[in-house]
């Protein structure tokens, strides 16, 4: 990292933003000098900014008519997001869609004093751009020092205080660039864990979406326990530690977990078209649904969350309810043998509380109880059909089970992905049942997205069923449909007067309801 430093540095003078060139030549030409702030100035000197699509500036009071004036001239659009601190946001919108996005504050006193009030010293660097010299770097807090030496401080201790959520910040920035939590940064964080709990729980849920978006979720949690943060901001995983699990599992529920949640995040990267390792057998399921997973888990949850996104918090939660279901069994050897009865269910509760808590949209919120209570399904199917393959009833069982209005009728694929991870975390053994239970996923991939022709169309409707077989209303109705959903999944009928036919012998007794004979 240091020698990426040094590089930028001989290069500072000449710094170039392209997308943002003639908004600053407007600025420039009202006000002079102007300053580039924080994270771009950071990731410029990391080499990070190839990408950039956001500019933190400031300037000497006042602001806003300034950068309304500009946004005029240059055609953004001007929003005032702060009169009172005199904070301008500048939008470029294109073909109604948001490009670039600059905001624009007035400098806190002057500028070696608004830099010594930021977050932590890799931040506190500012680049002074006038209209006739070159762009010059201002480093008041040593932060280049700290990108050299890849580590993380405050800017000074007190800066934590006036907004705890710099305390998640910490561990998301140490993460995200690589840096190192000193022993005394790491004591000073510790001392004011309490504080994330005055944190409004919408800040909080956006560190945590950051957080759990990289590669590596699991040590960013760990990190978190470590620095005593973990109990204020997810005290369901905080619960979980050391709750031990039996056979076949290996580690208890928080190791579980976390593991869980970094096989997700793999799975989450390959499906956004990442390279990554995946194991072989894995792999190779995969790359045969490629089209169709990538195409499914591409689909917008809420605005810029994907469900691909949503896999690792699917993994954070799925077992949350094991350390208040556990039950303990004693074996005929003696041995200890734990049971967590109804976890799943329990999981989604609590999922569905912590992230409503978090004010998560209503249907990521539906999404994550319904992939987390349906997460034991393909697990008992895989032990019911063990030796054959599952059955087309089944299949369409698991599917209906798993489908709610506002996620969508294939949100069984986003439970096979998770158990796909789950799966992976539990024992260290790849023998023949870890590849028969891939070889279920892959049965079950198949039939969520290679219907049988002429079953994806439902053959009747209420008032047909009612009407043909002279019915009255009641629940009979909605068990002969699903009674009919299930035998035309599996191929068995075809037509409007088959389903009839069939729904006839069901009334009679002359057809055997697979509903109950078959296992699930």
């Amino acid at each position: 990292m240091s020698d990426i430093v040094e590089e930028r540095l001989s290069q500072i003078a000449r710094w170039r933003a392209p997308a943002f060139q003639a908004l600053l030549d407007a600025l420039l030409a009202e006000r002079s000098p102007v300053y580039v702030v924080g994270g771009n100035v950071r990731d410029f000197l990391l080499g990070l900014d190839e990408s950039m699509t956001d500019l933190d500036l400031v300037m000497e009071k006042p602001v806003l008519e300034a950068a309304r004036q500009v946004a005029d001239r240059c055609g953004w659009a001007f929003y005032p997001l702060d009169r009172e601190r005199d904070v301008a946001r500048l939008v470029q919108i294109e073909d109604g869609v948001e490009r670039l996005e600059c905001d624009i504050a007035g400098l806190r006193g002057d500028l070696a004093e608004d830099l010594r009030s930021r977050d932590f010293t890799i931040n506190s660097l500012a680049l002074a751009l006038t209209r006739e010299e070159p762009p010059r770097l201002v480093d008041v807090c040593m932060g280049v020092d700290d990108l050299r030496s890849r580590r993380l401080r405050p800017a000074t201790v007190s800066n934590l205080d006036p907004d705890p959520v710099r305390l998640l910040r910490a561990v998301r920035f140490a993460f995200k660039l690589g840096l190192t939590l000193e022993a005394e940064t790491q004591e000073q964080i510790r001392q004011r864990a309490a504080a994330i709990a005055t944190v409004s729980q919408e800040r909080v849920r956006d560190e945590l979406w950051k957080i759990l978006s990289l590669p590596k979720p699991s040590a960013a949690m760990h990190l978190l326990h470590e620095l005593g943060m973990l109990p204020y901001v997810l005290p369901e995983l905080a619960d979980a530690i050391d709750v031990a699990q039996s056979s076949p599992h290996h580690l208890d529920v928080y190791a579980h977990t976390l593991l869980v949640m970094d096989n997700a995040a793999l799975l989450r990267d390959w499906l956004q078209g990442q390279s990554v390792a995946l194991e072989p057998e894995i792999l190779a399921i995969m790359e045969r649904w490629q089209s169709e997973l990538r195409q499914h888990f591409a689909e917008e949850v809420n605005s810029g969350h994907s469900r691909a996104d949503w896999l690792v918090w699917h993994a954070l939660f799925h077992d949350v309810g094991k350390p208040s279901t556990r039950t303990e069994e004693i074996g005929d050897d003696g041995a200890i043998r734990y049971r967590f009865f109804g976890h799943e269910d329990l999981s989604a509760e609590m999922a569905e509380s912590r992230l409503t808590t978090l004010h998560f949209s209503r249907r990521e919120v539906q999404l994550a109880q319904a992939v987390i209570a349906g997460h034991m399904r393909p697990h008992r199917l895989h032990s019911n059909f063990a030796g054959s393959p599952i059955s087309r009833r089944s299949a369409y069982r698991f599917f209906r089970s798993t489908a709610g209005g506002a996620t969508g009728e294939r949100t069984g694929v986003d439970v096979l992905i998770l158990c796909v991870a789950d799966r992976q975390a539990t024992g260290t053994d790849r023998d023949d049942d870890w590849r028969d239970f891939l070889g279920h996923i892959h049965q079950l991939l198949e039939f969520g997205f290679r219907p049988l022709p002429g079953t994806t169309q439902r053959l009747l409707d209420g008032k047909k069923l009612q009407a043909a077989l002279h019915l009255k209303p009641g629940p009979v109705i909605g068990h002969l449909l699903d009674q009919i959903g299930e035998a035309q999944a599996a191929g068995e009928i075809t037509s409007a007067e088959e389903a009839l036919s069939f729904a006839a012998r069901l009334l009679d007794g002359a057809e055997p309801q697979a509903i109950i004979d078959e296992p699930d």
